[in-house]
């Protein structure tokens, strides 16, 4: 058998989508709100921590609220943009680890 013979039955497969549009957009709802879900229930658990262990993770207690208000945002983005941030003003003003 020749590779001539095998190309319609590679373009057909290649013009097939995997799952309708509504089915895909309702997945993908479905993910987004599993990862909120998720982060709502790691901020609780941060809301549990010590002032001196979240300072630790590089947050302060005002972080974690931020990200508790902000209910339609995404809380894991918010509190690793604190957390790098903080971190980059640490290094610019020269203090060691």
């Amino acid at each position: 058998m020749r590779m001539i013979d095998r190309t319609p039955a590679l373009d057909r497969l290649a013009t097939q989508r995997p799952l309708p549009g509504l089915a895909a957009r309702a997945r993908h709802g479905i993910a987004r709100l599993t990862r909120a879900w998720s982060n709502r229930r790691a901020i609780r658990r941060l809301n549990e921590l010590t002032d001196r262990e979240l300072l630790d993770l590089g947050l302060r207690r005002g972080d974690v609220a931020e990200a508790a208000a902000s209910f339609f945002s995404d809380a894991g983005l918010h509190l690793t943009l604190a957390a790098r941030e903080r971190a980059r003003r640490h290094l610019r003003q020269g203090y060691p680890d």
